[in-house]
């Protein structure tokens, strides 16, 4: 009877192990369900709020946004922080506003669905390698930093290759140098208020005093100069470009090997890039 007795006991107790297996397993189950539903409202909602941001047509706020999709400023907050990091939104510090990222741009262009800068700026680029027998680029300030849009390689055995999408700093760069000269001081301050000035090889600008002296000298020269700033062996010049608001979004440079790309050379070709600038500013401007 006793035996009996703890053949019952070790029944119940396996059953109920296994029950409470069971509902673990189910547990699991629903929780990978709730997920995977969760993923696709996340992926639904944040197509919607890039949607929003597309039809806004110009910089658009975060509580606008969160009205416009009937989403919490937290959510709304949240999903475009996503979009941000993946370039389909860009956001401005100085505004605090969000617009069309590069990465939405990028994808416009190759579908041929908009009159994007990136579009606008392909044959003035094209011109620019023509007449320096370097490579183009074309850049636009993206949060703290700056991101590629355009490039075009020059026909030569050694030349620059720039990825576009690629994000750099705007301290060590001729591009972002051309847009901080061009921004007012106190828009200035506030962008690098936040911002170490990392040294990324010894031409590398880190002090901030040395930085507006440069800034300056670029204010009244007209173009920006990368001399090994960001990476050794590279030279850059670069020149701002200014929307239909006579703001300056955007720059366009050209960059080769220092062996070529000498400063004695860079100031020869700066007529060319300012005069190919000043044109596609024009056009931008409509």
């Amino acid at each position: 009877m006793q035996r009996n007795l703890q053949h019952v006991a070790a029944a119940v107790k396996t059953n109920r192990i296994i029950r409470v297996a069971e509902n673990v397993k189910a547990a699991q189950n629903t929780t990978l369900v709730r997920r995977d539903r969760d993923g696709v409202q996340a992926v639904e909602r944040s197509l919607s709020l890039l949607e929003k941001v597309v039809e806004a047509g110009e910089e658009i706020g975060l509580r606008e946004l969160g009205q416009a999709s009937g989403l919490p400023v937290g959510t709304t907050h949240r999903l475009l922080k996503a979009l941000v990091n993946q370039g389909f939104v860009s956001h401005n510090p100085l505004t605090r506003r969000y617009g069309v990222g590069p990465t939405a741009l990028s994808m416009a262009a190759k579908i041929g669905s908009s009159r994007s800068i990136t579009q606008l700026a392909m044959p003035y680029l094209q011109k620019l390698v023509e007449l320096t027998g370097e490579s183009a680029n074309l850049a636009a300030i993206d949060g703290e930093g700056i991101v590629y849009l355009a490039h075009v390689e020059a026909a030569r055995t050694v030349r620059m290759f720039t990825k576009v999408g690629n994000r750099v700093p705007l301290h060590a760069t001729g591009t972002g140098k051309a847009i901080l000269a061009s921004m007012a001081a106190d828009q200035r301050r506030v962008l690098l208020a936040g911002q170490r000035l990392r040294r990324y090889t010894p031409n590398t600008i880190t002090d901030r005093r040395k930085l507006e002296a440069e800034l300056e000298v670029i204010r009244k020269r007209g173009y920006a100069i990368d001399a090994g700033e960001l990476e050794e062996g590279v030279h850059c010049i670069a020149v701002p470009v200014r929307d239909h608001s006579a703001e300056v979004t955007a720059s366009i440079s050209v960059s080769g090997p220092s062996s070529r790309l000498t400063l004695p050379r860079i100031a020869i070709l700066a007529p060319n890039v300012l005069r190919i600038a000043a044109a596609l500013s024009k056009e931008t401007a409509g």
